[in-house]
């Protein structure tokens, strides 16, 4: 009887570390995966970033058109460093010079780039109030599902295909609008738009909202 009770507290607590901390599959050296990427600062979104400089190196990278390319079969040796639970948007800054990316500050690659910090004070933009700011991600598991937003272990966010991240530093409150690259992910992905429901981050605080806009 002892045995059998001990082997169903396992199973139980199996269970729940497995629901709090799924087991990551892919992508692997042969998928090419797309995700969308739009970054705001104080409310501004910020152009895309330009093509990742060093394409042929790095197995997580983008082309430039809002979209993150998690291929690691794309680098002849060391594809194992983006592959599975690497291939996150941690690894992705990491990979593009001059983006320094932690879960509390934020510095976009250029000359003169600024290091964003929480509690750091953002203006009043239009639509968004002056207050001090801190670093986000709204997330979409696809085009058209429903957005959560994710306010720790910003870092280890995984990249799956077809999802869409926007990383934002904003006054608490402030709308955090879908990336404007989604068209380009939805040709990029040749589907057609269905619900689904969005997944956060294992350890995150997530805030379910509408799919559409600023959703």
């Amino acid at each position: 009887m002892l045995a059998i009770v001990v082997v169903g507290v396992s199973l139980v607590v199996y269970s729940r570390n497995e629901r709090l901390h799924p087991a990551v599959v892919g992508p692997t050296a042969t998928d090419n995966w797309q995700s969308a990427l739009a970054i705001d600062l104080c409310g501004t979104i910020q152009p895309n970033l330009p093509a990742s400089p060093n394409l042929t190196s790095v197995g997580i990278r983008t082309f430039g058109n809002g979209l993150i390319n998690s291929d690691p079969g794309a680098v002849t040796t060391g594809s194992a460093a983006y592959e599975g639970a690497n291939a996150t948007l941690g690894k992705f800054a990491s990979s593009y010079p001059g983006f320094k990316l932690t879960d509390t500050s934020v510095t976009l690659p250029g000359k003169g780039a600024k290091t964003y910090k929480n509690g750091d004070r953002c203006p009043a933009t239009s639509g968004t109030a002056a207050g001090p700011g801190n670093l986000v991600a709204k997330v979409w598991s696809s085009p058209t599902a429903t957005g959560q937003l994710v306010t720790s272990n910003l870092t280890k966010i995984h990249l799956d295909d077809g999802e869409m991240i926007t990383l934002a530093f904003v006054p608490s409150g402030a709308p955090i609008p879908v990336p404007s690259s989604r068209a380009a992910l939805q040709q990029a992905l040749g589907t057609a738009s269905s619900t689904t429901t969005t997944t956060a981050a294992p350890g995150s605080t997530t805030t379910t909202q509408s799919p559409s806009g600023n959703g």
